[in-house]
This record gives C-alpha cells, structure tokens and sequence, in this order.
C-alpha cells in the first residue's frame, strides 16, 4: 500500500509539473507570397499613388559626396506631380534658399543675393546652397513614395530576388526610352527602390523605407537618392508628415513676399 501511494504521489507530482510548463507553440513558415499579373501590380501602385494627393513635412536632409558631407533642415511641401516647395535652412534656422516648382516653372529665392532666379540658374544656385544639383522637376512623386512618370512605364519582364521577398520589375519609359528598374516589397506591395537608366548609364537610384503608419497609410519615412555619375548621396528623414490635409495654393505664388523679406 505504501509503494502504491507512493508511485500515485509520483505520478500526481509529475503531472502536476508537465501541465505547468509553458507550451510551445509551433512557429509557422511564412507563407510565400504569390507573383500577381503585372497589370495588376501596375494597378495597385498607380491607386496608391492616386491615393497620396499631398503631403507637407519637415525634413532631416544629410547631403554627401566625394569632397562635402553636411546637414540641412528643410520644410517640404508637394502636391501630386504638379507642384513643390522646398524651404532649406541652416542649423541656425536661417534661410537658405526657397525652391518652388509649379507647372512646369522652375525658381528660387536666394536670400543671400536677395534674388529671384529662375529655371537653368536654379540649379547652380541649388548646387550652392545644399552641395548638389537636385532636379527636383524630374521626381516630385518620389517624395510622397510614389515612382516617377509610372503611368508611362511599360513592365518588360519581372523576377524574384533570391528569398522571394521582393518583385523585381523591369520597365521602360515609353516616351524617353529609359530604363526604370523597381523593386516591390511581395508583403506590402509597397516601392522598396528604383533606378533609372540613361543609355547605358545608370543616372539615379532611389530607396524608400522606415515605413510608419500616417493615418490610412503606409509612408516611407527615410528617402535615399543616389547620383552614380557623380557620387553624391541624399538622404531625407520625415519628421512627423501630413498627408492629404491640403495646401494653401498660395504657397506656391512666389516672389512678392519672399523679396519683402
């Protein structure tokens, strides 16, 4: 009687213990995703897009090449493809130049001169005062995460990467015959790098990524772009964006008020 209360105690404490140890629960492999038609991919990118009719924020902007590396701050107001506003500043919050774009008009106000220039001096004067000449005209969509001209771009082929993560898409400008290469994230659908080819040459590339929700949508927080001709890496850091709260048409209505300043 004894040794059999003693095995029932035995199993009693055995079971005991068992039924307290935490349960493991199986880690499922993460399904892969499936490779959509090209149109549908092209549909799903343009409706976001679409979707993000402005956006306005502050900007961390650190600007490097092979002979400067220095930092900015800049406010950035852009509105579809059709008008941008970038406002730079010293670290002493002092202005450094306003650029604005807007149907297709290019200028600038360099308060160090006191001058408004316009179109092709834009550009020497940008070199200045941020250490490089941004063409901001040719990707405005890229700073509200979209793809430049992507409803001219014709999808020519479309591969995986190596872990099946990321839809590597092979396009062409229909118009200028560059070459724009995107890379989608399979997961979110959602840019993760392109690169436009001139010729044979590479001209930029862009990456988009810490990606924070801003209401109803997934943006893109840190925006890189990189020069291969010229060496010269930007990258943009958002600071609290605003999405689709819209923008006074005057801030786009330029010199009167900047040359009163």
């Amino acid at each position: 009687k004894i040794m059999f209360k003693s095995i029932t105690l035995i199993f009693v404490l055995t079971s005991f213990l068992v039924s307290c140890q935490p349960k493991v629960i199986p880690v499922l492999p993460k399904v892969k995703p499936e490779m959509p038609a090209l149109p549908s991919l092209f549909s799903q990118l343009e409706a976001r897009q679409l979707s993000i009719r402005d956006v306005k924020s502050f900007l961390s902007t650190k600007v490097s090449g092979k002979y400067f590396n220095h930092s900015l701050r800049q406010a950035l107001l852009v509105r579809g493809d059709e008008a941008i506003r970038v406002d730079t500043y010293s670290p002493f919050r002092q202005v450094l130049g306003v650029l604005i774009y807007k149907n297709g008009k290019t200028l600038l106000y360099d308060p160090g001169s006191n001058q408004v220039v316009y179109e092709e001096k834009v550009w020497d004067v940008m070199r200045r005062i941020i250490g490089a000449n941004i063409d901001f005209r040719e990707y405005i969509s890229v700073f509200s995460g979209g793809i430049p001209r992507l409803s001219h771009l014709q999808a020519k082929a479309a591969n995986w990467n190596l872990d099946q993560t990321v839809y590597k898409v092979e396009t062409i400008d229909q118009e200028t015959g560059e070459q724009v290469d995107i890379d989608i994230d399979a997961y979110t659908m959602l840019p993760r790098s392109m690169s436009l080819t001139r010729g044979i040459k590479e001209t930029y590339r862009v990456y988009w990524g810490d990606y924070r929700n801003v209401d109803q949508w997934n943006f893109a927080h840190k925006i890189t772009i990189e020069y291969a001709g010229r060496n010269d890496t930007i990258v943009m850091e958002y600071l609290d964006p605003v999405i689709n709260q819209g923008i006074d048409p005057s801030a786009f209505q330029l010199a009167s008020e900047l040359l009163n300043r």
